[in-house]
């Protein structure tokens, strides 16, 4: 019977054929991401290429202001992936590698639809679809590496060569993709083919190889020296780790839960999977499951110790509660979908070693798992989320001319991701010599409007519009004009935003 008729298969295929669905509402209802902003803006920064964000640094010297002089130039990251796509279809630029996911989950399953419906309705990917994020590209190079890896662990002769091609290309895909150093590629390749190396050829190094807890004894330590010897060498935002070890400690667990536990375990809806593939695991001598064990294993330890530094080093740099901050960038546990395939090949284990995809067993638990994920999924899927900037910037894009300035008042939290968001509007093709600034709310701002400079700060003489985001209670000199206001979105906090005008600038 093939598996499209088979009745146990049909509400996975509906699942699936849903899952689907969402991602496309998703792409018809949500505007783009603060970081897509971000990467767009370099993307359209300068006719001769260069990657500038020209309004400043988002994390400028001086923590209450903006600084267009400290021209932040982006020399890799997800602006390049971007670049890639005709502007015809860029809204699909997440959506196209999201097929692909679920793809390989089908041919993970053997044509069952079970891991690409969980793939499809992860409401972190639903989500990154419409925010045009790169979550899907970066799950699908993890995923060419797992597959390349354990090919190479299992093949021989001539057809070696296409899986050392596909491990190298989707290396440097991540790599790009996040920004890294080619260094950093170059790095994880000579990790991954020594690894493969010594299996093959040092029967002592075997014992560890194709031995799950033992080869953890090497991948876990080698994990996180990696990123305590980055705190080093790398500063940023890896240098919470000795200022502040014990907010980075508790940051930690946090991180683990938050990434490993929501987005993971509960986004992927695998947890009724945890304790049997946990026991095959544990049973099995082969060097394909143990490689992945520690290829998840190691990706959780680096991805949460990650998101710890940058929770701690954040709340530090813009003053505000560790606790805070964590909700406000909670979101950074998505980093952990990036280890979806790889998990899923070790489920696949369990599958095998049963030698049967029969979910009977744990029906119960795995109908409570959808049951929890899918009102997730559908509220990625049919709200989306839309950006209130959207309609202010629209405001003041109809008034401001060229060569004038706008300013944005803002609490010190992703103020200069929101300054961004503005460019869409206001200056799309960077050709109109319009800078946006930024102030928080208690950075004397209003004496930089009557002339005075400050170090390290933009000049604000050419500011003719103001704009305050919502909840921020303060208020320009009493003779600018208030020409808009609106209620933001629920999901973006709700309040009250503001747009004012100088006096005498009549467009």
């Amino acid at each position: 019977m093939s598996e499209l008729r088979n009745p146990r298969n049909r509400p996975w295929w509906g699942l699936l054929i849903f899952g689907i669905l969402l991602h496309l509402s998703s792409m018809a209802v949500s505007d783009y991401g603060l970081d897509t902003h971000l990467h767009l803006a370099a993307l359209e920064s300068n006719d001769d290429g260069t990657p500038n964000l020209e309004w400043g640094d988002v994390r400028p010297e001086d923590p209450l202001a903006s600084n267009p002089d400290d021209t932040k130039v982006m020399e890799r990251g997800w602006w390049q992936i971007l670049d890639m796509y005709p502007e015809s279809i860029l809204p699909l630029a997440a959506f196209l590698p999201m097929m692909a996911l679920i793809g390989i989950g089908l041919w993970l399953g053997k044509g069952k639809p079970h891991f690409a419906a969980l793939l499809s309705l992860h409401p972190s990917f639903i989500f990154a679809t419409g925010r045009l994020y790169p979550e899907s590209t970066v799950a699908l190079a993890v995923a060419g590496i797992a597959v390349a890896s354990v090919k190479m662990l299992e093949e021989e002769g001539a057809s070696l060569i296409k899986w050392v091609l596909l491990a190298i290309a989707s290396v440097h895909t991540l790599v790009l993709t996040k920004g890294l150093s080619s260094n950093v590629g170059w790095a994880l390749l000579g990790l991954l083919f020594t690894w493969i190396l010594l299996d093959r050829f040092l029967p002592a190094f075997q014992n560890y190889s194709r031995n799950p807890l033992q080869s953890l004894s090497i991948g876990i330590p080698l994990a996180i020296t990696a990123m305590v010897g980055l705190s080093f060498v790398q500063g940023g935002s890896f240098e919470a780790m000795q200022t502040n070890p014990i907010q980075w400690m508790f940051a930690l667990l946090v991180a683990f839960g938050d990434g490993v536990g929501l987005y993971l375990l509960l986004g992927l809806a695998v947890w009724p999977f945890l304790m049997p593939t946990l026991l095959s695991i544990r049973r099995s001598r082969d060097s394909q499951t143990t490689f992945l064990t520690v290829f998840v294993v190691s990706g959780m330890i680096i991805m949460t110790m990650w998101i710890a530094s940058l929770w701690v080093y954040e709340a530090n740099r813009w003053d505000v509660p560790l606790w805070k901050n964590m909700i406000t960038m909670g979101n950074n546990g998505r980093y952990l979908t990036a280890l979806s395939i790889p998990v899923l090949m070790l489920v696949n284990h369990f599958f095998n070693h049963r030698g049967s995809y029969d979910l009977a067993p744990i029906r119960k638990p795995m109908f409570i798992a959808i049951l929890l994920v899918l009102p997730l999924s559908m509220l990625a899927g049919l709200h989306g989320q839309t950006m209130w900037t959207d309609e202010a910037g629209e405001i003041v894009s109809a008034e401001i001319q060229d060569g004038q300035d706008f300013l944005y008042i803002d609490d010190e939290s992703l103020a200069m991701h929101w300054l961004y968001t503005f460019r869409l509007e206001i200056d799309p093709d960077s050709d109109k010599n319009i800078t946006g600034h930024w102030r928080s709310p208690d950075s004397n701002w209003e004496i930089e409007l009557d002339g005075q400079q400050m170090l390290q700060r933009g000049n604000l003489d050419n500011v003719k519009f103001i704009i305050i985001a919502p909840n921020i209670d303060t208020n320009p000199p009493e003779d600018w004009s208030l020409i808009g206001s609106n209620e933001a979105p629920f999901l973006n906090g709700g309040g009250e935003w503001k747009v004012f005008q100088a006096p005498g600038n009549v467009s």
